[in-house]
């Protein structure tokens, strides 16, 4: 399978967004961020959303990532975090997963295999480079601010 990735250029203490295509080809974009909502425990997240209309994300289920030399993480699902509390209708095409399961951080030179389970399948995607660089190299989690 061959993915390709489109690195933004902003700093690791920042939200970074990548654009990216999963092994049919189909467009995601990926967003790391601190989670600003003070309702919320504080944090790094990692949100996904399909580009594509008919795709619909599993909002409960965990976000698995490999680095393909048998480190293995499982980023728990905060897809909650989408939508005010209380309301139950969560965006289809997006997910957002808890950064902290990312101990230890991954090498900065290995790529990460990411599987993302979907309503109908499973979605799969590569990080490469710049985007591994940044998930391994974030700054402590952030606190709200008052």
């Amino acid at each position: 399978m061959v993915f390709v990735l489109l690195p933004a250029g902003a700093g690791a203490a920042e939200i970074q967004r990548w654009d990216l295509r999963d092994g049919d080809g189909e467009p995601w974009g990926l967003v790391v961020f601190p989670q600003p909502d003070p309702a919320y425990a504080p944090g790094w997240r990692l949100r996904l959303t399909a580009r594509t209309p008919a795709a619909a994300l599993d909002h409960h289920e965990p976000l698995r990532l490999d680095d393909g030399l048998g480190h293995l993480w499982q980023l728990d699902n905060r897809s909650a975090e989408l939508v005010a509390p209380g309301e139950s209708a969560w965006p289809l095409q997006s997910a957002q997963f808890d950064l902290e399961g990312l101990q230890p951080r991954p090498s900065a030179v290995l790529p990460l295999h990411l599987k993302l389970v979907l309503a109908d399948g499973e979605a799969e995607l590569l990080l490469g480079p710049d985007q591994v660089a940044a998930l391994s190299s974030l700054p402590p989690v952030p606190s709200h601010q008052p």
